[in-house]
């Protein structure tokens, strides 16, 4: 008899979410996947030999905590793997490859300014205000110079000082671009008007409207030279007056966001004109976000994970989801074992979209607007606007993670129709990603590495508070011990 050994240091034994569900008012019960969990101790493991065992491990706390400390780190590694020390865990296909460090950056210092302001009792700017200084001009056409601009270098934390030109209007905002740039085409001009247009009111219907903070009636874009990392941001302190900031920390006193330039350049513009788009309603959810929260005295300090997921899922309303293919992958092919819900440069937007987007399924679009509203933070925010403990949610999720698209259950929280659409579908084009098939496609680049498929155990993975780690087995594997302090380490399903 073959046994695995996995050492497993985790805080919580939580049993499997009764399998009833309301939704609509209708019960639905049915039988879902050989899912034994498995829990401390000896497990033995019945399943059909001929088809492959897979199992997803996961760590969570009970009481439910958001205090996420990046030292809570556990790791699980098995006995007798040296055979496999030799192999080249980094040896990984670029195109599941995600930059997002500096918007982590971004997030950092947007996190400090909205908890600095939120401890001292500071509002941002209210509407129209009289005592702005540095807003954009008034009134705006194309040619409006605007001057003595702020722009942040999220490399260093530091500021240079720039001049703008206006070179659009549409209906709902302003396009002014750095000064002494070539000019953008006509093409690209008109297709992030119209984009835009479309999405200012997208974001209005399912999440929430702007504080008008300039008075002008208008979002202002940006277009500037920054780094190439980094598509574009939204910067919480131009929502507030200079005077009540840092000395360190400046402010254009404007509803601005910031785009890159270097996305227009060249190849660039064919080759990222999605991501590019998706700029625009991803980093106009923040302003949103921001200024909801605030109108209701509510910190906008929502947590990280929580404000990315959210902008995220304003890029699959936008009808961007293209590029999720590569966030999703690299989710599995890097980052497997992360929490979900850091807000440190651990955090995982393709996780984080995941997340929010089976929120937005299981509980429909109402579901942003509950979460805007929430007197809460972190997963508090979760809990009150699903009405359900979040370790229930998180073991739900995981599960899903585990089996949607396998043929294993019915069950409309495990297996999710939007999740699973075969390519070419209409409805594979509109999510952008078979989920099941994406996992299996970065499992396929990973065949000869132990972290993931493997007759032998995982090999150095670390799980952290709320993540988890799924492993396709190469081997029969009859029994599996765990040992720990506590608990349930996961789940197996077989196909």
């Amino acid at each position: 008899m073959k046994k695995l050994f996995i050492v497993l240091i985790i805080l919580l034994l939580f049993s499997c979410a009764n399998d009833d569900i309301n939704k609509d008012n209708i019960i639905i019960s049915t039988p879902i996947f050989s899912e034994n969990s498995l829990k401390l101790g000896i497990n033995n493991i019945d399943y059909n030999k001929d088809k492959t065992f897979n199992t997803l491990i996961y760590y969570a706390t009970s009481p439910v905590t958001d205090n996420y400390i990046m030292k809570n780190r556990y790791n699980i590694a098995s006995k007798n793997n040296d055979k496999y020390d030799d192999l080249n865990s980094n040896n990984i296909s670029a195109k599941f490859i995600e930059k997002q460090n500096l918007k982590n950056s971004i997030n950092d210092i947007n996190r400090y300014i909205q908890q600095y302001t939120y401890d001292n009792n500071i509002s941002p700017i209210e509407y129209n205000s009289n005592i702005l200084k540095r807003a954009v001009p008034s009134p705006v056409e194309v040619g409006t110079k605007w001057e003595n601009i702020y722009l942040l270098d999220t490399d260093n934390d530091t500021y240079s000082i720039i001049n703008a030109t206006c070179i659009a209007v549409s209906e709902s905002a302003y396009f002014f671009m750095q000064d002494d740039f070539n000019l953008l085409t006509q093409e690209q001009i008109d297709e992030i008007v119209v984009a835009f247009d479309k999405d200012y009111n997208i974001i209005h219907k399912y999440y929430g409207e702007e504080t008008d903070t300039d008075g002008n009636g208008k979002v202002s874009f940006l277009i500037a030279n920054f780094s190439p990392d980094l598509f574009g941001f939204f910067y919480t302190a131009d929502k507030y007056r200079q005077q009540d900031l840092p000395r360190n920390i400046k402010s254009n006193q404007a509803d601005i966001l910031y785009v890159n330039y270097y996305y227009f350049l060249g190849d660039n513009w064919e080759k990222y004109k999605t991501d590019l788009k998706a700029t625009f309603i991803h980093e106009f959810q923040h302003m949103v976000l921001f200024d909801c929260r605030s109108r209701l005295h509510l910190n906008t300090n929502i947590g990280t994970w929580i404000n990315e997921g959210l902008s995220m899922l304003a890029e699959f309303y936008g009808g961007y989801t293209a590029p999720h293919y590569r966030y999703i992958a690299g989710y599995f092919n890097s980052n497997q074992g992360i929490s979900l819900i850091t807000n440190d440069s651990s955090l995982d937007y393709g996780l984080s979209y995941l997340f929010l987007r089976y929120m937005q399924i299981r509980f429909s679009d109402n579901i942003i607007k509950k979460i805007y509203s929430s007197k809460n933070t972190g997963i508090n925010v979760i809990e009150e606007a699903s009405n359900m403990n979040f370790n229930e949610l998180f073991l739900d999720f995981a599960k899903m993670i585990l089996v949607t698209g396998r043929e294993i259950t019915t069950d409309i929280r495990y297996n999710i129709d939007e999740f699973n659409y075969p390519a070419g579908s209409v409805g594979y084009e509109r999510n952008g990603f078979n989920l099941s098939q994406v996992i299996d496609e970065v499992y396929s680049y990973n065949s000869y590495n132990n972290i993931f498929i493997t007759s032998q155990g995982y090999k150095n993975k670390k799980i952290s508070l709320y993540g988890f780690v799924i492993t396709k087995w190469s081997d029969i594997i009859d029994t599996i011990e765990l040992t720990g302090n506590t608990g349930i380490a996961g789940m197996f399903a077989t196909w």
